[in-house]
């Protein structure tokens, strides 16, 4: 089941204008990356896929804090979750989204997320998705740590989504297959 979801998330991220990619302000007209701006319009292009036979449900960064059936340390927000809700059963897919490379320790902690999500409360699947950046770039910018977080038994099921810019086609790769750049 996951499959049919990641593909409905290529397809809505194909879907996103340039205005979300980059959002204008007053102080640059070139734009800014607004990370909650591109996933509150990435989620109205997902609920705009979804076809009446969808039986999971999409939910943004839903708040585990006080959650008692995960760990005080996993009580995190991932950005989008598709499950059915008041139940364990049916977790699908959990996703972080990221529009920069300049927080390293923020990436990290993301795939850590989607890891942590899929390895101890039963997501079938991980995404992270990379807007702005090819999957290049963030080998470039955390190979290393890639290269460690992808020998965990759940990277195969963790999967990363690129789209460098808007309207373009996504590309997909498993977490489990990317290698660090050699020096």
């Amino acid at each position: 089941m996951p499959r049919r979801y990641i593909d409905l998330i290529k397809l809505a991220l194909s879907q996103v204008a340039p205005e979300f990619f980059r959002i204008r302000t007053t102080y640059n007209h070139v734009g800014i990356v607004r990370e909650r701006v591109f996933c509150y319009e990435l989620y109205h292009q997902i609920r705009s896929n979804m076809q009446e036979n969808h039986a999971l449900s999409i939910h943004g960064e839903i708040d585990k804090s006080g959650h008692h059936d995960f760990l005080q340390q996993d009580r995190l927000n991932p950005d989008f979750v598709f499950h059915f809700p008041g139940t364990h059963e049916g977790n699908t897919l959990v996703v972080e989204v990221k529009g920069s490379l300049r927080d390293s320790k923020g990436l990290i902690k993301d795939f850590n997320t989607l890891l942590t999500f899929v390895g101890n409360y039963h997501y079938a699947a991980g995404v992270f998705i990379l807007y702005n950046h090819s999957i290049n770039e963030l080998i470039e910018r955390i190979g290393r740590a890639l290269e460690k977080i992808g020998t965990s038994p759940y990277a195969s099921s963790v999967f990363i989504i690129t789209i460098q810019e808007p309207l373009a086609e996504c590309n997909e790769f498993a977490l489990s297959s990317l290698n660090a750049p050699t020096d």
